[in-house]
């Protein structure tokens, strides 16, 4: 529309990446020369990181118009969340290898003999990845192995990784090690300075014939480079836009002024813009709500608010909290935030309704009117309860993005509420995070896995590191419980017992019977029974639970509970967010439950099933105490950086979305 009036012969901003209008920046360059380098190298991987929009995909597209097709076959694959099979058969068709119905073992003789085919006619392979970043670890230890392909002394295929921040994360893991030996160069992009983006706009506009109408003022790309962040890809949408507005008002030049107006207008257009999914992007300004309904998903929140608050490219955080036992309940909860060194800031609803339908009514309100006072960007779910679900669908509903953390957790067992609550969260996400690899397979086997979805391991274990600072004395709390310290020397130790379900059932009545059982088998093991301040009257009363051969005590905290933990030789619990801490201390746990939808602390942690049958807890204890600790190790990725790993990817998300309601937006104008 506006190219003819200005006499330019083609649209200078155009936001498909196009290597004739490739800009050298300092950095841009250095890149380039690293891609270069490794396609020389012919070997090994090279690895070009950047913020979305840096011009990553340009400089690809730059190197491939530059190689020679006689010599080098280059293949280009964007990653959308692939696994490690689903990776061999997607390398194999963009090699023109047809893969369906082949088998691993089939598929990767068939590649090695092609790439084989291309050495013996003086040809070598490039594969390149962008959005590496959404592999999972096991699809690129999948691609090392393709590296070990060798014709002679020559590497068969060489790869190029490219991806945003998150993808230098990855490959900083410990278990990455193997591959960053064999990584030959490696860039980060950052964004231009102001004096590039000024000389980049000017590039552009040359490419396409301009003879300075309209002008634009030093104040003009000052104020679009504060705009923009010296982003390629943002530049092309505000200044295309500029051009478009100055033409409309028949102006001559765009100044400092015009800029600042276009880009509010541009700003404030995107915000009212839809997605596929009916949520709505809005402005990175808008918050980020936080909902947590239950002890355990406040822990998790509090890790995540903590991660959140040490990055400048996330909004500000606000957190609903939903309170159903009173004033005791919701003290105890903002003390396990101050615990973890997060200041509460939120908001409280206490649930008063006794009924389902009158609790669903409290609940979808409150979110409600937080949804319209607030209007976030986003909403965090981190539990698994029923309040939580109620909050993913009714914020999906209103048309506002869901992310949800700790997805993909089933037991199995479709009668359960929390069962049927976790699914429903997982569907109503926009956003998935799982903390274990089995929970990415049952995203895909529940229909969820249509958002896209990635591990971060557990936040459970981000809690537990926080909180191990804050934790209180396990001697502090026997003392004021009246309990023998000697209990903390004893060289059997004590066993720790926290029940989430205390009415009559076969657990509580399995742990009522669990001493007896022991001394039939020779043992006497004590067995401390700690209840929440808020439980109301004891499961069993103190004199009778001594009778059976246990000691109950009161914890006040999350704090207090870690402590008696961190002493404890055994947990015996039916909860499974503690499953996942225990695994994080090393603490061997015996859940009274036939099945877990944390299948990372049995298979990997120090987690055992036991079911609730009172002989063969007492004979698992019996085997702790008399042959060590039962500990086989640490899931992956429980390191204690869930919550960094969480905040990367949700400020890459978040601005991604923008950037894509940017795209639509000037597309359809």
């Amino acid at each position: 529309m506006y190219e003819q009036a200005y006499g330019l012969s083609a649209p200078p901003f155009q936001l498909n990446p196009d290597p004739s209008f490739y800009f050298e920046s300092k950095g841009h360059s250095a890149a380039f020369q690293y891609l270069r380098f490794g396609a020389f190298q012919g070997e090994g991987f090279v690895v070009v990181t950047g913020e979305i929009g840096a011009g990553k995909t340009t400089l690809l597209r730059t190197l491939l118009a530059e190689l020679d097709p006689a010599r080098v076959v280059a293949a280009q694959l964007v990653s959308t969340q692939l696994g490690a099979d689903d990776l061999l058969s997607a390398v194999a068709q963009a090699f023109g290898i047809n893969a369906e119905g082949l088998s691993k073992a089939r598929l990767l003789v068939t590649l090695e003999a092609y790439l084989a085919s291309l050495a013996t006619a003086n040809r070598r392979a490039l594969l390149i990845i962008d959005e590496a970043q959404n592999l999972d670890l096991a699809a690129i230890e999948e691609l090392r192995m393709l590296s070990n392909f060798q014709f002679g002394n020559q590497a068969l295929l060489q790869s190029f990784l490219v991806g945003q921040p998150e993808l230098r994360r990855m490959l900083s893991l410990p278990q990455m090690e193997q591959l960053r030996q064999r990584v030959i160069a490696s860039y980060h992009l950052g964004p231009m300075s102001e004096a590039e983006s000024a000389a980049y706009i000017v590039h552009r506009l040359r490419r396409v014939g301009w003879s300075g109408r309209p002008a634009f003022t030093e104040d003009a790309f000052a104020a679009i480079h504060r705009s923009c962040g010296g982003l390629p890809r943002r530049i092309n949408s505000l200044c295309n836009r500029l051009l478009l507005s100055a033409y409309l008002d028949g102006a001559e030049a765009i100044d400092a002024q015009r800029v600042t107006r276009v880009h509010g207008e541009l700003r404030a257009e995107i915000d009212g813009v839809g997605t596929d999914n009916g949520a709505t992007p809005r402005m990175i300004g808008a918050p980020l709500l936080c909902v947590a309904s239950s002890s355990w998903g406040l822990l998790a929140v509090g890790a995540l608010l903590g991660a959140f608050a040490q990055r400048e490219d996330l909004p500000p955080v606000k957190l609903l909290r939903f309170v159903a036992d009173g004033q005791v309940g919701d003290e105890r909860m903002r003390q396990d935030l101050r615990d973890l060194g997060v200041a509460d800031t939120g908001m409280a609803v206490e649930i008063r309704a006794k009924d389902r339908p009158g609790r669903i009514a409290e609940v979808v309100g409150a979110l409600a009117e937080c949804l319209e006072r607030d209007a976030p960007c986003a909403v965090v779910v981190a539990g698994d309860g029923p309040f939580d679900a109620m909050c993913a669908v009714a914020a999906s509903q209103a048309g506002v993005a869901v992310v949800r953390v700790d997805a993909g957790l089933r037991s199995g067992n479709s009668s359960d509420p929390q069962e049927r609550a976790r699914a429903i969260a997982d569907h109503a996400a926009s956003l998935l995070f799982v903390s274990e690899r089995v929970a990415l397979e049952r995203l895909g086997a529940s229909g969820a896995a249509e958002a896209p979805a990635a591990m971060v391991g557990a936040l459970a274990a981000d809690a537990t590191r926080l909180g191990l600072a804050t934790m209180e004395a396990a001697e502090r709390t026997l003392r004021r419980e009246a309990l023998p310290l000697a209990l903390l020397n004893d060289p059997a130790g004590f066993t720790l017992i926290w029940l989430e379900e205390l009415h009559p059932g076969p657990a509580r009545e399995a742990v009522f019977q669990v001493d007896r059982e022991l001394r039939t088998l020779g043992w006497r093991l004590s067995l401390l029974w700690a209840l929440p301040e808020a439980a109301g009257s004891p499961p069993v009363p103190a004199a009778d639970a001594a009778v059976v051969g246990l000691q109950l005590l009161t914890v006040r905290r999350h704090a207090e509970l870690l402590g008696l933990m961190r002493h404890a030789r055994c947990l015996i619990t039916d909860c499974g967010w503690l499953q996942d801490q225990a695994s994080a201390l090393g603490l061997p746990c015996l859940t009274v439950s036939a099945t877990t939808e944390r299948q990372a602390s049995v298979l990997t942690g120090s987690n055992r099933l036991v079911g609730p049958d009172a002989a063969v807890i007492a004979r698992e204890l019996a085997e702790l105490v008399g042959h060590g600790s039962g500990r086989r190790g640490i899931p992956e990725m429980w390191d204690g950086h869930a919550a960094s790993r969480i905040a990367a990817r949700l400020a890459d998300w978040l601005m991604s979305r923008q950037d894509d309601a940017y795209r639509r937006y000037l597309g359809g104008a």
